[in-house]
């Protein structure tokens, strides 16, 4: 018998696991292509525990590839009202390892770990009457989490989706939104593409600017935004936003360039003045240069710290700091409660003295 939720629980209580960190194994039970390049591989607890979350959170995924354990940040695609599955969406990205991998050698059966869940890129973070979600290629996976979700619990937030494709063969989840806004009467959905080849394209065509927004969003700057997408559509977008009004407190943003970034390098001048970091249970010590991080210094003397982004954003190298102070350049992966407890990410945290850390 599966366990009843509170609808509003589902939504809102996002605690119930990402207070849980140890992570957990789940087997891959089915994979959808929904374009050429990008597809949803969706993953079950064989224990059929929950796996509560806030739409528009992501989880961290760790996979043993070519003899290295690697790890990446996804956002949940599948809305958090269906706790049972995670659902996660995919482009194959050409030097992308973790994505080659999902697409090219995963398959039904297949089993990953996966923690989390983490960020606050969410209506429950930032709750409004009326939203306005805008995303570029599959910056759309937040998105449709959010916008099931509100369907599935009969929300009255007043959304509009404005989603930006490069052609009409690379749109995600084309008829699933169309049906979400068919079915809802508070849900908008805007498919744009920037190119339409074959001239058969019904909705706008072009990149997203000024005329665009204030054409299908014209009450925009009352709207709490979120924004998803490449760096490069995200500062645009941001910057088109502050020009139109809309105030900077109201904008959020989540990269989603993050998970396939390269690890940033070992600086080499481990002898050169700086600081000291002591690793406590390894019994390690090493002096890094001014503006080098945990993370660094930890590989300098070949103390492995679980990691993923490595832009403080997933929170997967979360450790306890026993001593001394950092500065800690996050982008959301540590909760301010958890730094008050001593808690830092080894991939962001810059001594700013000596320092000794539990690892």
């Amino acid at each position: 018998m599966s366990t009843a939720f509170a609808p509003g629980a589902l939504l809102h209580d996002h605690d119930r696991w990402d207070d849980d960190p140890s992570p957990r194994m789940l087997r891959c039970a089915r994979i959808v292509a929904r374009t050429p390049h990008v597809s949803t591989f969706e993953f079950v607890s064989d224990d059929r525990r929950a796996l509560p979350r806030a739409a528009g959170q992501y989880v961290t995924v760790s996979a043993d590839i070519d003899g290295e354990r690697v790890s990446r940040c996804y956002t949940v695609s599948s809305p958090p009202t269906r706790p049972y599955s995670v659902q996660l969406t995919v482009k194959r990205e050409a030097d992308g390892v973790f994505s080659r991998w999902l697409h090219d050698t995963l398959r039904v059966g297949d089993r990953l770990e996966l923690s989390g869940p983490a960020g606050e890129f969410s209506t429950a973070f930032h709750p409004s009457e009326r939203v306005l979600l805008l995303a570029a290629g599959v910056g759309i996976t937040p998105m449709i989490a959010v916008l099931e979700a509100l369907h599935d619990l009969g929300d009255a937030t007043d959304a509009v989706l404005l989603h930006n494709s490069h052609d009409p063969s690379s749109v995600v989840f084309e008829r699933e939104l169309a049906a979400l806004a068919e079915g809802n009467d508070t849900i908008r959905v805007v498919q744009a593409v920037s190119v339409d080849p074959a001239g058969t394209w019904a909705g706008p065509v072009g990149r997203l600017d000024a005329d665009m927004l204030t054409q299908h969003v014209p009450d925009l700057t009352t709207r709490e935004v979120f924004v998803c997408g490449p760096d490069a559509y995200m500062q645009h977008t941001v910057a088109l936003l502050g020009e139109l009004g809309v105030p900077a407190e109201r904008i959020h943003v989540e990269s989603f360039v993050l998970a396939e970034i390269a690890p940033p390098e070992v600086n080499d001048t481990a002898g050169a003045p700086g600081h000291t970091v002591h690793f406590a249970r390894s019994g390690k010590s090493v002096v890094i240069a001014e503006g080098e991080t945990v993370l660094q210094a930890a590989k300098q003397v070949g103390i492995r710290i679980m990691t993923s982004c490595q832009n403080g954003l997933c929170g997967t190298c979360k450790i306890v700091k026993i001593a001394g102070e950092v500065d800690i350049a996050h982008n959301g992966g540590i909760r301010q409660r958890e730094i008050d407890a001593g808690k830092i990410l080894a991939c962001c945290s810059r001594p700013k003295g000596p320092v000794e850390v539990d690892v």
